[in-house]
């Protein structure tokens, strides 16, 4: 009976992490819009990731109708937009000998050449951009979308 158990354990592990690998690709993708300023049967702002996917590009237009409802949707503007910056900082501390050493005396007193030991210090810090994507639209009624 143990050497059946000890048998089965490979084929245990295969079947778990089979199900696992199963279980992550099942996962359907979440589109990434949202809205950033909204006006009901008015207009709005949506926001979506820089490189954004077709399913966000759908969502998006799903909220801008569903903003508008019956009435005429325009899309005034829709381009990157800087929405804050992300900045990485680096220090490296070197670590350095004594170089001092007596080069005579002056009154009797030892005079000294060279640096002490001690810890020199270097820094630099990198600012980034951080964008998304953002349209603004409006709600239009009919008579007023129509041009002459």
């Amino acid at each position: 009976m143990i050497s059946t158990l000890h048998s089965l354990r490979p084929v245990l592990g295969i079947a778990g992490l089979a199900l696992f690998l199963g279980a992550c690709q099942t996962m359907p993708y979440q589109p990434q819009a949202r809205d950033v300023k909204r006006k009901p049967q008015v207009g709005g702002v949506i926001a979506m990731p820089q490189k954004f996917r077709p399913e966000d590009r759908a969502r998006a237009d799903e909220l801008m109708r569903s903003n508008c409802g019956a009435k005429k949707l325009a899309v005034l503007e829709e381009g990157e937009v800087v929405t804050g910056s992300t900045t990485t900082t680096d220090s490296q501390d070197t670590h350095r000998q004594s170089t001092q050493h007596q080069v005579g005396t002056l009154f009797g007193v030892p005079v000294t050449s060279g640096q002490a030991a001690g810890i020199d210090t270097r820094s630099s810090s990198n600012s980034v951009n951080t964008y998304e994507w953002q349209i603004s639209y409006e709600c239009q009624d009919e008579k007023k979308s129509t041009k002459r």
